[in-house]
C-alpha cells in the first residue's frame, strides 16, 4: 500500500535535518585536522592540482592519469579554480556535502518504499550513523561520490519505472555516465540499467529498444573517450595491472566477511562460509517452492537494486582475483551497502505488515523498533571507535601527527632548495609529495603492486638512474612494501651517500 504523505514536502523535511546533521558531523571533523589521506588521494590531490595549473591530467609522479578516471579530481580542480582553495582542503568539505546527500537521498528512497514511517526514520538514521559512510566519509576518495550517483541511479531508475519517459531516462543515463567517470567499475551500473531497462514491462518493444540504444549511447559515449585516450597515452585500457596475489575462494571469504559485519561482529571461516552458503540456497529454495508468487512480487519492487548487488559484488570478486589490488575490504564493497540495507528494510517492512495482521499494528512496530535500536548499538560503538581514533590520531593516513611529524618530512621540508638540485625518488614517493610538496618518483620495483609479477629490471639499476644528473633518494624507514627492493639490496649495486639520517628514513644521493 502506498502512504499518502510520501510526496508532502513536511515528511521529506525529517531527512533534510538528517542529512544536514551528518554533513555537519563531517565538516566538523575534516576540519579539526583535514581529510584522511590515502596512496589514492593523494594520486586524486595531484591530479587536480595539475589540472587547475593547467598542466593536464598527470599525476605526482609525472605520469598520465589513467589508473583513475577523471570525475573526482575534476571536482577538485574545479573548486581550486573558482574558490581558490586546495584539494587538500576542499576534499573534506565536499565529502561532508555528500555524505549529507547520501543520507538525505536515502530517506527518500526509503519513504518511496517502506508502509512503517518509523521504519523509514530509523533506516535513514542507521546511514547517517553508519561507520562505513563515515569511515568513508572523511578520507579524500571518490567512494562518497560514486555511492550518490549509485543511489541516484537506483532514485531516478524508480522514477522511470513509473513515467517510463525521455526525461526521467536521460536523468538516469547521464547519472549513469557520471558514475563511469567516477570509477571505472561503474560500468557495472551500464550493465544493470541495460538488465532492468529490459525487465521493464510497461514499454512497447519499439519504445524499450530506442530508450536502451539512447542509455547505451549517454552512457558509455563519455567513459569510452576517456577510455580512447588512455589507450593513446598509455597502450592499455585503464593502466597497468597485474595477476593478483588472492585466490578466488579468499575473495569470496573477504568479500562475505565485510558484509556480515556491517551487521553482526563476528567473521567465518573457510568451512563455515560453505556451511553458510548451502544452508542459504537450501532455504532459498525452500522458500521459492512454499511462497514462490508472493517472493515475485518482492523480487519486482527490489530487483534493480539487487541486480546492481550481484553485478558489483561478483564484479569486484573477480577482479580482485585476477588483479592485483587491495584485497576486498569496506571500501571496495561500501557502493553495495546501501542497496543491501534497503533490501534489508523493504523485507523487515513486507514482515511488519504481515504481522500486523494478527497482532496489534503499534506493539509489532515498537518491537521491531526496539530490535533495530538494540541491533544499532553495534554498529553505532564501531562509528564512535572511528571518530575517537581520527581526534587521537589528529588525522587519518598521511595527514595524521604520525606521519606530519617524521623527522625525514621536517628535513625535506626545511631545505626546499633541493628541489631544484635533484630529481627525487621514494618508497612512499605519495608521502614526500603531500608533505613536503616533493614530486618523487617510485624507489625500484622487483613487482607490480600487490602481485607476485616480476618486473624486469636490471640487478644494477643503472638503468634506473641512466640520464639523470642528479638523483636523491628518500627512503622511510619501517615501511612495508614487499613490491619494491630494500633498502639493502639497493645499496648491493648502487652507490648511494647519506645526506641526512634520521630515526624514520634517510635521504640518500646516488652517484654513477
Amino acid at each position: 500500500m502506498i502512504l499518502e504523505y510520501k510526496n508532502r514536502l513536511k515528511y521529506k523535511i525529517p531527512f533534510i535535518i538528517l542529512g544536514l546533521i551528518g554533513t555537519s558531523v563531517v565538516f566538523y571533523l575534516v576540519s579539526l585536522h583535514g581529510a584522511g589521506i590515502s596512496p589514492d588521494s593523494v594520486y586524486y590531490i595531484s591530479v587536480a592540482r595539475h589540472i587547475a595549473d593547467d598542466t593536464g591530467f598527470v599525476g605526482y609522479d609525472g605520469y598520465y592519469c589513467v589508473l583513475q578516471p577523471p570525475l573526482y579530481p575534476l571536482l577538485l580542480a574545479a573548486i581550486k579554480t573558482i574558490l581558490l582553495m586546495d584539494p587538500l582542503l576542499s576534499s573534506g568539505y565536499i565529502n561532508s556535502i555528500l555524505f549529507g546527500l547520501i543520507v538525505y537521498f536515502s530517506g527518500l528512497f526509503l519513504l518511496k518504499h517502506l508502509n512503517s514511517f518509523t521504519l523509514v526514520i530509523l533506516g535513514t538514521i542507521s546511514i547517517l550513523l553508519s561507520f562505513v559512510f563515515i569511515q568513508i566519509s572523511i578520507m579524500a576518495l571518490s567512494e562518497s561520490l560514486f555511492i550518490l550517483l549509485v543511489l541516484l541511479y537506483l532514485y531516478y531508475f524508480e522514477k522511470y519505472k513509473v513515467r517510463g519517459n525521455i526525461t526521467s531516462l536521460i536523468l538516469l543515463s547521464v547519472t549513469t555516465a557520471l558514475a563511469c567517470l567516477t570509477r571505472y567499475i561503474g560500468v557495472i551500473i551500464i550493465l544493470t540499467g541495460l538488465i532492468s531497462i529490459s525487465l521493464q514491462k510497461n514499454n512497447l518493444f519499439k519504445e524499450k529498444l530506442r530508450h536502451t540504444i539512447i542509455f547505451i549511447f549517454i552512457t558509455c559515449m563519455p567513459i569510452g573517450l576517456w577510455v580512447t585516450r588512455n589507450i593513446f597515452l598509455s597502450g592499455t585500457l585503464v593502466g597497468q595491472r597485474a595477476d593478483s596475489s588472492y585466490t578466488l575462494f579468499e575473495n569470496i571469504r573477504f568479500l562475505f566477511n565485510t558484509i556480515l559485519q556491517w551487521y553482526l561482529p563476528m567473521q567465518i571461516t573457510g568451512q563455515q562460509l560453505i556451511f553458510a552458503f548451502l544452508t542459504i540456497a537450501t532455504s532459498l529454495i525452500l522458500v521459492l517452492i512454499k511462497w514462490g508468487g508472493k517472493i515475485w512480487i518482492v523480487l519486482k519492487e527490489i530487483y534493480p537494486g539487487l541486480i546492481f548487488i550481484l553485478l558489483y559484488a561478483g564484479m569486484i570478486v573477480i577482479s580482485s582475483t585476477t588483479t592485483a589490488y587491495d584485497h576486498i575490504g569496506n571500501r571496495l564493497l561500501s557502493p553495495i551497502y546501501i542497496p543491501v540495507f534497503f533490501i534489508f528494510c523493504i523485507m523487515c517492512d513486507k514482515i511488519l505488515k504481515w504481522l500486523s495482521k494478527y497482532f496489534n499494528k503499534n506493539l509489532v512496530t515498537i518491537f521491531f523498533a526496539a530490535g533495530i535500536i538494540i541491533w544499532m548499538i553495534y554498529p553505532v560503538g564501531k562509528t564512535v571507535y572511528i571518530i575517537n581514533d581520527y581526534i587521537r590520531s589528529s588525522g587519518f593516513g598521511y595527514n595524521s601527527d604520525y606521519w606530519r611529524k617524521r623527522e625525514i618530512i621536517k628535513y625535506l621540508i626545511d631545505h626546499e632548495e633541493l628541489r631544484n638540485k635533484y630529481i627525487f625518488y621514494s618508497n612512499v614517493p605519495e608521502a614526500a609529495y603531500i608533505l613536503a610538496n616533493i614530486e618523487a618518483r617510485w624507489s625500484p620495483a622487483k613487482t607490480l603492486y600487490n602481485s607476485t609479477r616480476l618486473i624486469n629490471v636490471d640487478s644494477n639499476f643503472q638503468e634506473i638512474w641512466k640520464g639523470k644528473d642528479k638523483v636523491c633518494l628518500v627512503w622511510f624507514d619501517k615501511i612495508d612494501r614487499q613490491f619494491l627492493y630494500s633498502i639493502d639490496e639497493l645499496q648491493k649495486s648502487t652507490h648511494m651517500i647519506k645526506m641526512a639520517q634520521f630515526n624514520d628514513g634517510t635521504v640518500y644521493t646516488i652517484t654513477k
